[in-house]
């Protein structure tokens, strides 16, 4: 039967018109492997009706001298080239469509030879009788299975590839061994022709799914062309220069804080694409090198099979991970025409090297308040959500800095726990709170703030002074935004407020009051482990408390700041010059902090002019009058508190000049004398209680005084 007769049998009818579905597309190419494979068996038997194969493992002959003479070695290459064959392989080329996962593979960046080795691969995968076949090509028994192999592939070559060569099959750094199929070298088996080769297991995926799944789970994350958000969110102008630099097919490098909304851009910047997130840090810390060159295969097969842009997510920094940056940098600069770097700083071009000769650059700017507003409206949109009536967005935004990253997770954490439709403002601030929650290590200690308005003892002046402090946090979008005056202010948004005076007037608890009034947390800094001896590791310390605070929305609270911020002095030694740098240091991060910093102090003359006047407010937390500690005595005892009905508390407090943290002291004392013998409170508890607190001091004979206050009454 000669060739055209066999193209009849396999083929009666064929013309150019497109497949008509994707089972239709399969069904021709199996028939077109099937053909191959019986034309090589038929050229086989003619040439030597014993012979098994020629190819891979040795001839099977009894007659010697029928192997060593010359006419044995059968038709050359190229003799059984058919132009028909030809043919008939460029019409099934011809009728594909990008429609189908299997026609994107072979009309990718392969040669006719790879992508018969494609065809050969896959047919062996799907149907048992080509594995059968294969095995039989390679003297195998009859009833095993074998994946096609290199030699067989030549054969089946000749019959309509006229220069087919075996190169890029041998070689382990081609494109189609690094990302189509498993074939790498072995030196103790199936080397050279007879190597066999397979579909990678991405690529099986994508042709009978549609997806290019991943065999390397871990490092990877998606985002689906399907992602929602109004494009009014969106900065328009950066996502408009990055939507210019992926059309240009360029490298670009994506600079932003965490959470600043470098995938949400990336995104909208082309929706019809798919986004592969490639965490670069689980690559370097959990991946050998021979999973990572499979990590980089996959991802350029995912950027040609279906256009996927790569994005290379570098948390915390690119240098803490720079040999895998480059190695992924170099493995996909040579084959992917465009990815995205994504960094919180731009790297440096050491990292990079000459791997590429230019990196676009985009620098993603904070939200503002306004676009802020608009994200927690489109987030609480998309959870089915919406604010009460009347809620502040203008004092959301101005007490809670939040990127969209941010933003989209508190809403969804919302919508777990909420059980209405509208928002529940204490839910909120909970997961708000929550998200931004910072570990801080031995540096700080998270406060509790259970004091309110009512629990606070201070002169009105002062209260209208850190009213005024709450105010200033609340309202800085309306200032700064609305008023225009963040183009006047490029730095020092935040603000910083010191509390002064003796010591147990209420300055922790005033720190207290305003951060429960603003719903943020607060944090004491402690100085002890942030303060050291050694140069330059107190700015260290300070420098990585404000790092770790930079996103997390918290006051700042430090406690006998006088400590470290003493006045500065002439440089007369060098620990004066160090000294003055660590001020300074601690100033310049106050000023850079956009949350709320607050220092309490026992001497303020211990501060500079030029300290005072970067401090958004000075609020003294004067000793209490009598009036005052009048109010602190009848506030201190709990209701359930067994106070015998003899005391006068305005007597003790007539007598007795105590701060309110030791008018709580003897409180507490006076209770436990109490409770030890099973009795009310009584005045000479409290007398005794009162004398301990005095000696703290030094001062003697307060208990005398009350006593006789107690005989006498008050005059």
């Amino acid at each position: 039967m000669d060739t055209m007769d066999v193209i009849g049998v396999y083929y009666p009818t064929l013309d150019e018109s497109p497949f008509t579905s994707e089972e239709d597309m399969k069904s021709h190419w199996f028939l077109f492997v099937g053909l191959l494979c019986y034309l090589l068996k038929d050229e086989m038997d003619s040439n030597l009706p014993t012979l098994k194969s020629r190819v891979g493992m040795g001839y099977q002959e009894d007659d010697v001298d029928k192997v060593l003479l010359p006419s044995f070695v059968g038709t050359k290459r190229g003799d059984c080239y058919s132009p028909e064959i030809e043919a008939l392989y460029r019409t099934l080329i011809k009728k594909g469509s990008d429609e189908y996962p299997l026609c994107r593979v072979l009309a990718s960046k392969l040669s006719d030879i790879e992508k018969l080795a494609v065809l050969l691969a896959y047919a062996a995968e799907k149907n048992r009788k080509y594995g059968q076949l294969f095995a039989g090509f390679i003297c195998k028994s009859d009833k095993s299975v074998s994946p096609a192999t290199v030699g067989i592939c030549m054969d089946m070559a000749r019959f309509f590839i006229p220069d087919a060569s075996p190169v890029s099959l041998l070689s382990p750094d081609s494109y189609v061994n690094r990302v189509i199929l498993n074939n790498k070298p072995d030196i103790y088996k199936n080397g050279g022709m007879s190597r066999e080769f397979t579909l990678r297991g991405n690529v099986m995926g994508f042709i009978e799914g549609g997806y290019p799944v991943l065999s390397a789970m871990e490092p990877f994350s998606w985002i689906l062309p399907e992602v929602s958000g109004d494009e009014t969110v969106c900065l328009t102008s950066v996502r408009d220069e990055l939507k210019k630099a992926l059309e240009n097919s360029e490298v670009v490098e994506l600079c932003g804080s965490e959470g600043s909304g470098r995938r949400f851009l990336l995104s909208m910047a082309d929706p019809d694409k798919i986004i592969i997130c490639v965490d670069m840090k689980v690559i370097a810390e959990s991946l050998t090198d021979e999973v990572m060159e499979e990590c980089i295969g996959e991802l350029i097969f995912a950027s040609d099979s279906c256009g996927c842009i790569p994005y290379l997510w570098c948390q915390g920094g690119p240098s803490d991970y720079e040999r895998s940056l480059r190695r992924f940098f170099t493995g996909l600069y040579k084959e992917v025409g465009v990815f995205v770097l994504g960094v919180d700083k731009p790297i440096s071009d050491s990292i990079i090297g000459g791997c590429a000769d230019a990196i676009y650059r985009i620098i993603v700017p904070e939200v503002t308040s306004h676009h802020q507003k608009t994200l927690w409206t489109e987030a609480a949109k998309d959870q089915g959500l919406s604010f009460k009536k009347g809620y502040s967005l203008d004092v959301l935004v101005s007490k809670y800095v939040m990127s969209p990253g941010r933003i989209f997770e508190v809403m969804n954490n919302v919508a777990a726990v909420n059980e209405k439709s509208t928002i529940d403002e204490k839910i909120l601030e909970e997961q708000i709170r929550r998200c931004c929650s910072v570990q801080f290590g031995e540096n700080a200690t998270r406060l509790s703030s259970p004091f309110t308005w009512d629990d606070l003892m201070m002169s009105p002046e002062s209260e209208k002074i850190l009213r005024m402090a709450a105010d200033r946090v609340k309202y800085r979008s309306t200032v700064n935004e609305d008023y225009g005056f963040a183009k006047k202010l490029p730095y020092g948004r935040g603000v910083a407020i010191v509390f002064y005076g003796p010591p147990g007037t209420g300055k922790t608890m005033a720190a207290q009051v305003l951060a429960n009034e603003l719903g943020l947390d607060i944090y004491r800094i402690d100085l002890s482990q942030v303060s050291s001896k050694y140069i330059g590791e107190t700015e260290k310390n300070l420098g990585s408390v404000f790092e770790a605070a930079k996103n997390s929305n918290a006051i700042l609270f430090f406690d006998e700041a006088d400590s470290l911020f003493s006045k500065r002095t002439q440089v007369s030694s060098s620990n004066d010059k160090y000294a003055n740098a660590e001020t300074s240091y601690l100033l310049q991060k106050i000023e850079e902090y956009t949350g709320v910093s607050v220092l309490a102090t026992n001497n303020l003359q211990n501060f500079d002019a030029a300290f005072k006047r970067r401090m958004t407010f000075m609020i003294p937390i004067e000793l209490p009058d009598e009036e005052t500690r009048i109010r602190l005595w009848e506030s201190v005892f709990p209701e359930d508190a067994p106070l015998s009905s003899e005391v006068d508390v305005k007597i003790i407090a007539h007598v007795a000049e105590l701060t309110g943290s030791s008018i709580k002291s003897a409180a507490v004392s006076a209770a436990y004398m109490a409770a030890a013998t099973g009795r009310k409170i009584t005045w000479e508890d409290l007398i005794a209680a009162i004398e301990l607190e005095a000696s703290k001091s030094g001062t003697l004979g307060l208990g005398t005084r009350l006593r006789e206050a107690v005989l006498t009454g008050i005059d």
